[in-house]
């Protein structure tokens, strides 16, 4: 059965983002972290790269026309959602999509919402739809802890 796991009321959703993929990557999970669009993809990758040395997440960019780069365990991409997904590949949306909804469910799905009243709503929605389809899911509330 899939899981989808929510962190809401994160005060700094790209610093905690940052920090939830290097603990999956530490777990020896696969990631690949979606965002909204090509602008908020070019955005992580600078922030990826950003970081420094000794906390550098070597990663790819991840265009839909090539095949999936499995030689990598991060992995960015955007876009509509890909037909086709291992298994093994925790996915982190970053994005308004609705990862229930590939064509391909994923095993695992997190999930980052700020403490933004829009984007609390919108996680409502996604909460909803993903436990539709019969996602286990589980939440964190991370008021004043990120």
């Amino acid at each position: 059965m899939p899981e989808a796991t929510f962190y809401t009321h994160v005060s700094d959703p790209v610093k905690f983002s940052i920090r939830l993929v290097q603990r999956a990557l530490n777990a020896d999970s696969r990631v690949l972290v979606w965002a909204a669009d090509g602008e908020a993809l070019a955005q992580l990758d600078h922030d990826f790269w950003a970081l420094s040395p000794e906390s550098f997440l070597p990663h790819q960019v991840w265009e839909h026309s090539e095949p999936y780069p499995h030689e990598v365990a991060l992995v960015l991409s955007a876009g509509r959602l890909p037909e086709k997904l291992e298994q093994s590949v925790t996915v982190l949306n970053l994005s308004p999509a609705f990862w229930c909804d590939a064509p391909e469910l994923p095993a695992r799905v997190l999930e980052i919402v700020s403490d933004n009243l829009d984007d609390l709503a919108e996680a409502r929605n996604r909460f909803r739809a993903y436990h539709q389809q019969g996602f286990t899911i589980t939440h964190h509330n991370m008021s004043g802890k990120a």
